[in-house]
């Protein structure tokens, strides 16, 4: 009996881990964020040499604050997502674990 309790909790968190690591506990809709690279212009030491090429440096700088902070929106949806989508799956176990029917 003491061995039965003792390893209901390590049973029930290996299964928690493996539905949720199933195909049909995933979310249908994947959320994939890019993280910019940063422009190769900043390391070239020519870049503040030159009026042009300083010009063409801040356009490019100008794209990737624009791009990074549309990274930084993607990461902080995925990360809601993923946050309610660990939510309803843990409910989702949890109801299952309690014998009732959950769907």
């Amino acid at each position: 009996m003491l061995l039965r309790e003792t390893l209901k909790p390590a049973a029930t968190l290996l299964v928690l881990a493996v539905a949720l690591q199933s195909p049909a506990a995933r979310s249908e809709t994947t959320i994939i964020c890019t993280k910019p690279g940063v422009p190769l212009c900043m390391g070239d030491t020519t870049t503040f040499v030159s009026a042009d090429k300083m010009a063409a440096c801040q356009f490019e700088v100008k794209e990737y604050v624009d791009k990074t902070m549309d990274y930084l929106r993607c990461l902080n949806e995925e990360n809601t997502s993923t946050g309610q989508e660990l939510t309803r799956n843990v409910e989702r176990f949890n109801c299952r674990l309690s014998g009732r029917n959950c769907g």
